[in-house]
This record gives C-alpha cells, structure tokens and sequence, in this order.
C-alpha cells in the first residue's frame, strides 16, 4: 500500500510534464467560459471585409509575433488591449483575444483625405484570437472593405500599400499567408455609420465626449489619436483646410465583454471607436459604427449586449453634440 501511494506523486508529475509540452491556452478550454458565442473556426471563418491567417502557433507567441513585427516598423503610435483580460475584470470570460492597433500616417493620411469618416477605421486593428478548437487567427479588416464602406477612389496607392502591410504583418504573426478573404461585394458605402452633427465647434464637442466617458464608472478611456497630428508629423494636411479629426477609443466594461463573447471576430471593431472630425464646410460631425451593424457583420449571438451598447453610444454622443 505505501508503494501504491509513493506513486502517485510521481503521477501528478508526469502529468504536469506532459500538459507543459502542450498548449498553454489548453488550460482555458477547462474553465466554464459565461458565453455562448458565434465564433466560426479561425479556418472556416467568413466575415464580410475580414482577412484571416490561421497561425501556426499557440495563441501567447503568435501575439507576441505580432507586437514585434510591429514594433520593428517604428509605428508612431499603438494601443494594446488585452480584451480577455479586460472582460475579466468586467466579470466575464471569454476566450485569448487581443488586439493591437498601430499608427502609420503615411498610410492613414490620404486615406482620411479622401474621406473624413474613414478615421473612424483607422488606425488599422490586428486582431488575435483563440477559437473554441485552441486554433488561432490572425485578422484584421481588409483595405477591401475600407474601399467599400468609404469613397477612397482618390487614396488607391495607401490602401495598396495599407493592404500589404496587413499581410506581412499577420504572415509575420502566423508564419502563414492570409486563408480566408471576406468578400466585401454587399457593403456599401456608408454602411453602418452613424454621422451626428455637433451644435459645438470641434474642441467643444470632443471635450464634451471625453468628459461623458470619464463621468460613466462603466467606462474606460484607453487613447485619443489625432489624425490631423498624424498628418503633421509628415509634412501634410487632412485637406485644403487642414480639419482636425481625433479618434477616441475607450473600453465599454461589460457590455463590450458580452458582445465579444457572442462572437469573437467583432473584437477587430473594439475597444469601441468614436470619430470626432470637421468637415470642409466647417461643420463638426460625430460618427461610430452602429453596434447592430457590427452584429450582423460578425454574426454575434448577443442581442442584449447589442442593445445595451447601441444606448451607451447614443447617450454619449447625445451629451457630445447637445
């Protein structure tokens, strides 16, 4: 009997041993994640606009890939969000899922030139995630849908150059070339956007957006990026006028939880974005993408969620604009 017991310490190890050598993500598929998402596997995704790797690594080394190769281009400016984390201090669990966003004005600057309310996509977002099979994806929105969903046929040359970008990004990140293409033939321009005019001028009404984020517990301000900066700092201008546009991007606490985990891909559209930007005419627009429409895009299984967000984005806006 004593030598029965001495074994199985001896056991245990072996064990440990054994899973060390496997996924480290695979201790995530034992915990009862609080979601019932929508996510398509990473190879059998389809999301109208999204380009996907799938990577040949576990989920932590692939992201890291990803900082690096980022990193080495000198972007800027990034902003890191760690959505799973960030669910779990909301009180949710959802699976890995990260998100980089990078600031290249070369490539931003004739794009937003083109069309203001393209800064409300830009900078570009690669997304990682984990699916419930432990494989993982690289994804970001394709410089397709960028072309669809605005009027950028003056910007073709940075949308190329923004496309291949991506790509070597996310094979840099995966070790594998992009595999799933979402087709873009039923966006249309403007699809998705809603594009509220202030009764302030441009400092007023973004002042008054950040003070309503600040003001709400729920809510965390994560980063402003100016374009019209962006643009500055390589010797050009958003337009003749030279109109200042900033995107504010902030985390929605639980809300912006329960919404990735109806559907992970939606992540590539979060932390939530809200464009502060002026017009040629001088008139100051705030835009955002209707959280119903990224429902649909994604396919998230999260209607609730949907609802709640589509009322905190009206609210703050509302407060912005009045």
């Amino acid at each position: 009997m004593n030598v029965t017991r001495a074994r199985w310490p001896l056991m245990g190890l072996l064990v440990l041993i054994v899973l060390g050598g496997c996924k480290i993500d695979w201790f995530n598929t034992f915990g009862n994640h609080n979601n019932n998402d929508n996510t398509a596997p990473v190879d059998n995704t389809n999301v109208p606009g999204l380009d996907v790797a799938v990577s040949d690594y576990q989920f932590a080394p692939t992201y890291t890939n990803l900082e690096q190769a980022i990193d080495r281009n000198n972007y800027d400016k990034t902003l890191k969000a760690d959505l799973q984390a960030e669910a779990i201090r909301a009180g949710r669990d959802i699976r890995p899922t990260s998100l980089i966003l990078y600031e290249d004005p070369n490539r931003m600057t004739p794009i937003i030139a083109a069309d203001r309310r393209a800064g409300l996509d830009l900078p570009p977002a690669m997304l990682v995630y984990q699916d419930s099979k432990d494989n993982v994806g690289v994804a970001y929105n394709s410089s397709a849908y960028l072309a669809a969903r605005y009027n950028l046929a003056d910007a073709q040359d940075a949308l190329d150059g923004l496309g291949q970008d991506e790509a070597t990004l996310a094979n840099d990140a995966s070790g594998q070339d992009i595999s799933r293409t979402g087709s873009v033939s039923g966006i249309s321009e403007g699809e998705g956007l809603v594009d509220r005019t202030s009764g302030h001028d441009f400092d007023t009404t973004l002042a008054n957006l950040i003070k309503a984020i600040k003001n709400d517990s729920g809510l965390q301000l994560l980063q402003q990026f100016d374009h019209q900066a962006a643009a500055h700092s390589i010797g050009s201008m958003l337009d003749a006028n030279d109109d200042p546009s900033t995107l504010v991007v902030f985390d929605a606490g639980a809300e912006q939880a329960r919404v990735i985990a109806g559907g992970q891909t939606v992540a590539v559209d979060l932390p939530v974005r809200i464009l502060v930007s002026q017009g040629t005419d001088g008139t100051v627009h705030v835009s955002y993408s209707k959280p119903s429409y990224l429902q649909s895009r994604h396919h998230v299984a999260a209607s609730t969620a949907i609802s709640d967000l589509d009322r905190t984005l009206r609210d703050l806006v509302s407060k912005a604009v009045n």
